[in-house]
């Protein structure tokens, strides 16, 4: 992620991304162009494969766990997706955000996905920054170890907060089945709203990006009764844990740790008229396997059983149980020393402060209007520790190109929860979006 100090540095940058993807598709349309059967600029975007969006939004806060509310953003989006030959294609997403008053708005680009692909028969391989979207859950997946998330945008997507990492994928197809295979050199980790420390201390982060040493492999059938896979990771994990700089009361410095974890995965679906059934489970290993570091996670267990049904073909209703399960649990010393303090709040983070955690998950979408009107509502609930998310969003498309969203977050839970964690990033937003 690269910073930028003002709009007028986020302009510039903007200006240089479109320039650059212009200029590498003038060549191939010269002819194109010159023929006048078609604009030039319409001529390159083609060539290019260029779309994307350019979105404006209010929000009631950040997501960053502090006071700053309310913000604006705009952002812009921009893929380039363009098929060569019939073996050939390359694909780039990246986008640019500016949050904040105009005067000290602060803004960030993110290149996240820049790879190209080669297609045979039986086998694919594609090279550069990709997204790894595993599981058949629904949006939480046990399995889905691969890429990070970035929990502090201002999106209503959650499938925008996904971040691609650095890899190579080898994938073969076999009849129904396919062997998949992955080296991935880079570690992207999801970006968290940490809590602000307590007074005189500070974070660091304990972990480097390059070189990562992490790979997967994954065997999945489709299109049969039961759609399935089983997959193995070793890599870091994702989600970091918080550790003094010393084992000693007046440490000054928190550092932010990303531990190599290793998990075995699996997921089936099934279809049964107009009911889904989904399920998905993972074993975690970590590097505390007996719990002789209250800063590193223990081994764990987490899996998701539930189903959806539709009914019109437009009103979907998804329900899902979750269970997570910590090996060797031992509950975090609640003393009062700032390593006790520090103890509790990884357990909290790690979504270890107890030894069994169950709770649930609801979905419920439906469109009207000719599908150009979307409202969702979704939750999710643990009961304990208790902590609820409720996310509504409602999204009309005012034509093909104009589209507005409204909705909000809402976190709430004890002092134990993740949830609870979260309170002050509870939200409420309004986005204009322009689609080209």
């Amino acid at each position: 992620m690269r910073r930028l100090k003002t709009y007028k540095g986020a302009l510039i940058a903007v200006a240089f991304l479109v320039l650059a993807l212009f200029a590498g598709s003038v060549a191939a349309q010269e002819e194109a162009a010159s023929s006048h059967d078609e604009p030039v600029v319409q001529s390159i975007k083609d060539g290019v494969g260029l779309s994307g969006s350019v979105r404006f939004g209010y929000w009631s806060s950040t997501r960053n766990l502090d006071d700053e509310q309310p913000v604006g953003s705009a952002m812009l989006w921009v893929k380039a997706n363009r098929q060569l030959s019939p073996r050939f294609s390359y694909f780039a997403e990246g986008w640019l955000e500016s949050q904040g008053p105009v005067d000290k708005g602060e803004s960030r680009v993110e290149g996240r996905e820049a790879y190209v692909e080669l297609k045979t028969d039986r086998f694919e391989l594609r090279v550069g920054r990709q997204i790894f979207a595993w599981g058949r859950a629904d949006a939480i997946n046990p399995t889905a170890n691969l890429s990070g998330e970035d929990l502090t945008l201002l999106t209503p997507e959650t499938e925008d907060r996904k971040r691609g990492t650095t890899a190579i994928r080898g994938r073969y197809f076999l009849h129904s089945f396919s062997i998949t295979g992955i080296w991935l050199p880079e570690f992207r980790p999801v970006r968290f709203p940490l809590p602000s420390p307590p007074t005189g201390l500070t974070y660091l982060q304990g972990y480097r990006s390059w070189p990562a040493d992490q790979f997967a492999f994954r065997v999945e059938q489709t299109g049969s009764a039961v759609d399935w896979s089983v997959s193995y990771f070793d890599g870091f994990d994702l989600l970091p844990d918080l550790a003094p700089a010393k084992a000693s009361d007046d440490f000054d410095t928190i550092k932010i740790n990303h531990h190599r974890i290793r998990v075995i995965g699996a997921d089936m679906a099934k279809n049964i008229g107009r009911y889904g059934l989904r399920a998905e489970g993972a074993y975690t290993s970590t590097e505390d396997s007996y719990h002789r570091d209250p800063f590193t996670k223990n081994p764990y267990v987490f899996a998701v059983f539930g189903g959806d049904r539709t009914y019109r073909g437009e009103l979907n209703l998804n329900l899902q149980y979750l269970l997570r399960y910590v090996v060797d649990y031992t509950p975090p010393n609640n003393g009062n020393g700032q390593l006790n303090v520090l103890a509790e709040q990884e357990a909290i983070l790690s979504d270890q402060a107890v030894r069994v955690e169950q709770g649930m998950s609801t979905r419920i979408s439906n469109k009207w209007l000719h599908e150009t009107l979307e409202g969702e509502f979704a939750a999710v609930t643990y009961f304990s520790p208790k902590g609820v998310l409720i996310r509504p969003r409602v999204a009309y498309s005012v034509t093909d190109h104009w589209k507005l969203v409204i909705g909000g977050e809402l976190y709430r839970g004890d002092k134990h929860s993740v949830f609870g964690l979260l309170r002050q990033n509870s939200v409420s937003y309004f986005e204009a979006r322009y689609s080209f």
